[in-house]
């Protein structure tokens, strides 16, 4: 990836992919392109099967294998973490006990700040890649208490759809599909539930389609997803006063 001279000057963000390979273009988290900072990347071993990956509940050698990754880019100089699952925000305590640099493990970590942002009357949407595996029990991990129950709506993409079959590796990839199928789902969601303010995409796939998403709700529901939570992150890891201010001293 070509850099600016800035950006080669930033530390890296490390990335822990699970074994996942179909086509991954700019705008998910995987792709270097993506970022406004070096990224680098390791494979957290077994973590091949998606169904593993999305499940509640992780075995000791899942986690020891992520653990092993974060270490390695740790060791290569990363200042903190991202993952290439939403679902891993199961794992995110676990992880950040024991990794010696921050880690952030799906774009719902932003849902308590989001919450906190709007009145107590509205909602948060959550599209996510598979809605019957998604549940409360994510967002309790990250902070989110039993009390905002009431106000987060979860939808997932199309079974079978163009997104999760790629996934899935077993159907290519559709930009245009892909595209579609998530708009609808976004918009049936807010269509049902009209307290939601804000959503979240949960999925490291989904950032590329997140402006056509915005603009599907007439730009009423402001959109997060890895991408928003990972400059975030990073300008907190990094923090670089900007040059606009001392020119003017």
């Amino acid at each position: 990836m070509a850099h600016n001279g800035l950006t080669q000057t930033l530390p890296p963000m490390g990335f822990i992919a699970v074994q996942c390979y179909f086509h991954r273009p700019p705008g998910d988290a995987w792709n270097e392109q993506t970022w406004p900072f070096p990224l680098i990347r390791e494979t957290a071993e077994g973590s091949k099967e998606s169904q593993l990956v999305i499940g509640e509940k992780y075995d000791d050698t899942f986690i020891n294998n992520f653990v092993e990754a974060g270490k390695r880019l740790a060791d290569r100089g990363a200042v903190g973490i991202l993952t290439s699952c939403g679902f891993l925000a199961m794992a995110q305590p676990l992880l950040a006990e024991r990794l010696p640099i921050p880690i952030s493990t799906s774009a719902l970590v932003q849902v308590p700040s989001i919450l906190a942002f709007m009145p107590q009357s509205a909602s948060v949407g959550i599209l996510t890649y598979n809605g019957e595996k998604l549940n409360f029990g994510h967002l309790q991990q990250l902070g989110v208490p039993d009390s905002a129950r009431t106000r987060v709506h979860i939808v997932g993409a199309p079974s079978d759809g163009y997104l999760q079959n790629l996934v899935r590796e077993k159907g290519p990839f559709d930009r245009e599909g892909i595209e579609s199928e998530l708009v609808r789902a976004a918009t049936a969601l807010v269509t049902k539930v009209p307290s939601i303010q804000a959503l979240v995409l949960e999925c490291t796939q989904m950032p590329p389609y997140a402006e056509a998403i915005q603009a599907a709700l007439n730009g009423k529901v402001r959109v997060y997803d890895v991408h928003t939570m990972g400059c975030w992150f990073y300008s907190g890891l990094v923090n670089r006063t900007p040059r606009e201010w001392l020119s003017n001293y």
